[in-house]
């Protein structure tokens, strides 16, 4: 726990020192504020000057700021894993009192807890209409799992931070590949099942009842949760 706790503060230290690292902490809030501000008033205009009315997209643009908020949380977790790991730092943590096991643990929970604080608050009061509190309940859980997820992807496959940032490109295609899906019907949409992102929007499609949302969540959380150990396992192979 003490080991934990002075890695938290040294976590702290570096999001200070490091301009990159604190606008990724503070990003999220301001997706927040543009969905927040933004949406509407968008809406407004295309609605005089077009005859287009967004709102039946809401829950797409809901989806996509879910999943960028993870997306940056996750990019931030892993490229502070890749200074590490280019310090040697992790190689120093797994013969501390902390291992390399409670290393990693404390910086995927990191990533999942911010992910948790961050997507709830935008659920509840940032969402351009209102998300249902069972869809939250079910929306959470996958949400939370995207940025370690993310974070992992990074350090498995990045060999220092600059290939870790062009690497966070193609981690945004994760997000961006199943947007598809949301103008295609069944069965066809559900071949993009096996990108983690698509269940979530799925959910926030609106048309599904509670019963279904949940075997979505269900679903949903199963592939996220492939999807981290695979990743971690690849993580696991290269440390060794």
């Amino acid at each position: 726990m003490i080991s934990a706790l002075r890695l938290l503060q040294s976590d702290m230290r570096l999001v200070r020192r490091d301009a990159m690292l604190f606008f990724y902490l503070i990003a999220p809030l301001l997706l927040m504020s543009a969905l927040w501000f933004g949406v509407p008033a968008a809406n407004d205009v295309l609605i005089a000057y077009f005859a287009f009315d967004l709102s039946e997209y809401y829950g797409l643009i809901t989806g996509v700021s879910l999943l960028l908020v993870s997306l940056i949380l996750g990019c931030m977790c892993g490229f502070m894993m890749l200074d590490e790991r280019d310090d040697h730092l992790i190689e120093y943590f797994a013969v501390t009192p902390l291992s390399r096991k409670g290393y990693l643990v404390c910086r995927l929970a990191t990533a999942v807890i911010l992910s948790v604080f961050y997507d709830a608050v935008l659920l509840l009061f940032a969402a351009p209409e209102p998300v249902p509190i069972t869809h939250i309940l079910y929306l959470l859980p996958m949400a939370a799992l995207e940025a370690p997820l993310i974070a992992l992807f990074l350090i498995a496959f990045a060999s220092n931070k600059v290939e870790g940032l062009a690497l966070s490109k193609g981690a945004s295609l994760m997000v961006a590949v199943p947007v598809a899906a949301w103008f295609i019907g069944p069965p066809i949409k559900y071949g993009f099942g096996i990108f983690p992102a698509f269940w979530i929007y799925e959910i926030l499609r609106g048309d599904s009842g509670q019963w279904q949302a949940l075997l979505l969540m269900l679903a949903g959380t199963g592939v996220h949760l492939l999807a981290v150990y695979v990743m971690l396992q690849k993580f696991l192979r290269r440390q060794d």
